[in-house]
């Protein structure tokens, strides 16, 4: 059989396709609403972890460090320093004289 030209077809077959076109083009925009809802639960779920992950790389603030105790000084510890004794070096002894240098001496004393 052979089928007729498209352009002499009745108006009952395209009324038909338009029918199913609209109805494919309503489920798409159902789809895209859908869709736009998601992205924005998705975009504000995205921001609050961002915002999170913000908080937690803050550095915090620093707590206020105990004052370090001062070391006691001797004097504070044991009284005053006392004041050094003088240093006295004992006298050396005469030096023996040896036999020679007393020989040579001697001979010049003469």
């Amino acid at each position: 059989m052979i089928e007729p030209h498209p352009a002499t077809l009745s108006a009952s077959p395209p009324q038909a396709g338009f029918q199913q076109m609209t109805a494919l083009l309503q489920v798409i925009a159902d789809g895209q609403t859908q869709l736009a809802e998601t992205q924005q639960q998705i975009r504000s779920m995205v921001e609050r972890i961002i915002a999170a992950i913000e908080a937690q790389a803050a550095p915090a603030p620093k707590a206020e460090a105990p004052p370090t105790p001062k070391i006691a000084t001797y004097e504070q510890m044991y009284g005053p320093i006392p004041a050094p004794t003088p240093l006295v070096t004992p006298e050396a002894p005469p030096t023996r004289r040896h036999w020679l240098m007393r020989w040579l001496v001697r001979e010049e004393a003469r």
